[in-house]
């Protein structure tokens, strides 16, 4: 047990090193020598974890989505909170998110954006659908295709991404009131519980 332990401590330690100097100097920037350096390891123990800096890059990637499916999860397991707040919670979470890497918005790198949105959208999509029934179920939402519609929102909310679009602070808050829109006739939701979504978020 002790050896898959320190297995994992070490390969924590390579993402966590790789993911600041991908944010402090770009993907395509640092290499696998600056991970080394960083880290004190040798190259052999690198690549005994990782094939390379893609594969590095992807478990990232993972990582952070994992974090946030369980978050998710906590919040739809949740039976003292209604699926509005839960939804409103939600929101927050994926907007307080951040940057995976700021390479990972370079042009040449447009593959792994590709790679980490489809990896989000399939992870969190059931539990995300999960909050939306109990939602049809309680009354608060009326929708008669939750999965689809969870996917098509989540699709949409890709446009806040800050990486991927440079909008005014204008362009942004129509756009946000424009979501708001969506949410509302895609889900179904009561006027009222969308001006409670909108005061909250």
């Amino acid at each position: 047990m002790r050896v898959i332990k320190d297995a994992d401590i070490r390969k924590a330690e390579i993402l966590d090193a790789a993911e600041k100097l991908f944010h402090e100097k770009g993907y395509s920037k640092a290499t696998t020598e600056d991970i080394l350096q960083m880290t004190g390891i040798a190259r052999g123990t690198l690549y005994y974890h990782f094939k390379g800096k893609e594969e590095i890059l992807l478990a990232i990637i993972d990582r952070k989505i994992d974090k946030h499916e369980k978050e998710f999860r906590t919040l739809a397991e949740d039976t003292t909170l209604s699926a509005v707040e839960k939804l409103v919670q939600v929101i927050h979470l994926q907007s307080n998110s951040g940057v995976l890497a700021e390479g990972l918005h370079e042009k040449e790198n447009a593959e792994f954006h590709q790679k980490s949105f489809q990896r989000s959208l399939l992870r969190y999509a059931p539990v995300l659908t999960e909050i939306v029934e109990q939602g049809i179920k309680s009354g608060e939402f009326s929708c008669a295709y939750p999965r689809e519609c969870v996917e098509m929102l989540f699709c949409a909310s890709q446009l806040f991404d800050p990486g991927v679009f440079a909008w005014s602070q204008e362009e942004r808050q129509r756009k946000k009131e424009a979501f708001f829109c969506m949410l509302e006739v895609t889900l179904g939701i009561s006027v009222d519980a969308k001006k409670r979504i909108i005061s909250d978020c």
